[in-house]
């Protein structure tokens, strides 16, 4: 797990991303706002969880 502590209203962009077939997908930014939420922007093909969610199916 990579660990990256951002200043409120700063972003980070995750790029070269690759589906399953070899097809690169846009770049994924996530946003960091001043009141603890973040945004993250992301190709309709990447499945985003928040990790309680997956905890569910155990």
């Amino acid at each position: 797990m990579l660990v990256l502590t951002r200043k409120a209203n700063s972003s980070i962009i995750i790029t070269n991303i690759f589906d399953e077939k070899g097809q690169q997908l846009k770049d994924i930014e996530i946003n960091v706002f001043s009141d603890n939420r973040i945004g993250i922007e992301a190709d309709s093909s990447v499945d985003i969880y928040r990790s309680e969610i997956l905890e569910l199916g155990d």
